[in-house]
């Protein structure tokens, strides 16, 4: 199975998680698949706001 698409998903997974003061990673997977992990942070950065 293949999907094609504009290519923009992973760009934009990555500039939400970064605006949240997280980031994204992706890791090809050997049968041709994508894993994609999203790390956010659980509370207000050090200066006690939350974003």
């Amino acid at each position: 199975m293949t999907a094609k698409g504009a290519g923009l998903g992973l760009s934009i997974v990555r500039s939400v998680a970064a605006t949240h003061g997280g980031w994204a990673t992706a890791t090809a997977r050997e049968d041709g698949g994508l894993v994609v992990t999203v790390t956010l942070p659980a509370g207000p950065d050090d200066d006690g706001l939350r974003r």
